[in-house]
């Protein structure tokens, strides 16, 4: 029987002192984690983001975010947190990042690069010229909008270059749209598409442009005149 006991008592002892061991360990390891200050929580994520570790990126940045939001570094957190959503290409994401850290610090020198970055969310995602630009004027917006509140910045100065191919795109949709119209012959439409381009944006192919808007003001000012007409494919090929 003492033997038993015995054999019990040393089983129940090993037990304890593996779980208490495991706990240790466990409880170590917590504490070296929870006890890394900011700064190295900073550079920790911004050498992920440079070995294109983008999701260990962002765990990071949350992480420092919920740890200290009060520190320095949490600000950092907030814009390198949007920037690995838009590296993986995440762009709804990053963009509501961008905004986020604009509206709550609206006086910060960071916000004309957030801004910049919002922009180049939209501009990410527009489309062909055949189809809707929503994503493109909403590009446009942000763009104008970072030259008009920070003129003097360097983002300002970047975003010169998107601004040019926002309104080269949103020209040649309506080019695109006006020329669809006027060969399916609705010439009103086209009319109204043509002249909304010369006015916006007429610096696009402004000789064009004018000869679309004279043909559709002679089909619509005589609609009887027919295609097979040899008066009218005549001042059409002079066009």
């Amino acid at each position: 029987m003492p033997y038993r006991f015995l054999a019990k008592l040393a089983l129940v002892i090993t037990l304890a002192l593996s779980l208490s061991a495991c706990g240790t360990i466990k409880s170590w390891f917590g504490k070296k984690e929870t006890e890394k200050p900011p700064e190295v929580l900073a550079q920790e994520g911004i050498r992920l983001l440079r070995k294109k570790k983008y999701l260990d990126a962002a765990e990071t940045f949350e992480k420092l975010k919920d740890r200290y939001p009060y520190s320095q570094e949490a600000l950092l957190a907030q814009i390198k947190l949007a920037d690995a959503y838009y590296y993986k290409r995440e762009y709804e994401e990053a963009l509501q990042a961008y905004k986020e850290f604009e509206k709550l610090h609206p006086t910060n020198p960071a916000v004309a690069y957030c801004i910049y970055r919002q922009g180049l969310c939209y501009y990410r995602q527009r489309s062909t010229i055949d189809r809707d630009q929503t994503f493109t004027a909403q590009a446009l917006q942000e763009f104008q909008r970072l030259r008009q509140k920070y003129p003097q910045s360097a983002y300002a100065h970047k975003a010169n270059k998107y601004i040019a191919r926002c309104r080269r795109d949103l020209a040649a949709h309506e080019f695109y749209v006006g020329e669809f119209y006027f060969r399916t012959k609705h010439y009103s439409s086209a009319l109204e598409r043509f002249q909304n381009l010369a006015e916006e944006f007429p610096e696009f192919q402004p000789a064009k442009v004018k000869s679309y808007i004279a043909k559709c003001q002679v089909k619509i000012a005589h609609p009887e005149k027919k295609s097979g007409n040899f008066i009218t494919n005549l001042f059409d090929a002079r066009w």
